[in-house]
């Protein structure tokens, strides 16, 4: 690990997050994992106050029938999120999995930040959750710290869309659970995960995780474009007012 890396890590954790979670993201740390710790200059940014938002797609083979429904539903968040007033603040990044986790694209501006397409998005192989979330969690901290370090403000959503259960991580439950909790506690970040499929099951998913904004819909292109639309209208709202909120508060705006 870099120093710089080292010294965002030691930053956050003296900021309040505990030692076990800083621990769970630095031993998660790779050569993939710190690329997606960066992001845009400071200097490059047009304002002091910011809104993280990294987006974590199920990639697994039983995606593949809904893949130009993600496909269409992520595109078209991102374009929500163009067209809001307060684009200029909100930056993205995204991850996807399926046997592991791929990063996209580190910290961008919405504006900047290119649409999804079918060679980016190919189903297959298994559900390595538990790893994308952690990675996710690993490049948020240490990219809003970097930011905050600088004199930004920032609150910092991870959005995961999934329709299985765990069955490829290196990573347990316990660990994503630990950093989840945490973050939390920070009150300036929001875990936000959607399921697709039995509400029963990725209710129970995401509580195991420690997530408390959870919304569930059927696995239909239908259902997938509506629960992306509410994720990036979520987001605005969050944006505007200032407050990310924990729990299922963040889709409703109460």
């Amino acid at each position: 690990m870099s120093d710089d890396l080292q010294a965002l890590f030691s930053s956050a954790q003296a900021g309040g997050l505990s030692q076990q979670s800083v621990e769970v993201m630095v031993h998660n740390l790779d050569a993939q994992v710190a690329l997606g710790c960066v992001g845009a200059q400071v200097d490059d940014l047009n304002t002091d106050d910011v809104t993280l938002l990294v987006i974590v797609l199920d990639m697994s083979g039983s995606m593949d029938g809904v893949r130009d429904a993600v496909i269409d539903g992520y595109n078209v968040m991102l374009q929500t999120l163009r067209d809001s007033r307060l684009a200029d603040s909100i930056l993205v990044s995204t991850w996807t999995f399926s046997n592991a986790p791929r990063l996209l694209h580190g910290y961008t501006p919405v504006t900047y930040a290119a649409d999804i397409t079918r060679s980016e998005y190919v189903p297959s192989g298994g559900t390595a959750l538990y790893d994308a979330v952690l990675n996710a969690y690993t490049g948020i901290v240490a990219y809003g710290q970097d930011l905050r370090d600088s004199g930004i403000r920032t609150q910092a959503i991870i959005a995961v869309f999934s329709d299985g259960e765990d069955n490829s991580s290196k990573h347990r439950v316990g660990e994503v659970r630990q950093v989840t909790e945490d973050l939390i506690a920070q009150e300036i970040y929001a875990p936000v995960f959607v399921g697709y499929g039995d509400e029963a099951t990725f209710r129970r998913v995401a509580q195991e995780m420690g997530f408390r904004a959870i919304l569930t819909a059927a696995h239909t292109p239908a259902d997938i474009r509506r629960s992306m639309g509410i994720v990036s209208q979520s987001v605005i709202r969050a944006s505007q007012s200032g407050v990310v909120g924990a729990g299922n508060a963040f889709f409703t705006g109460s």
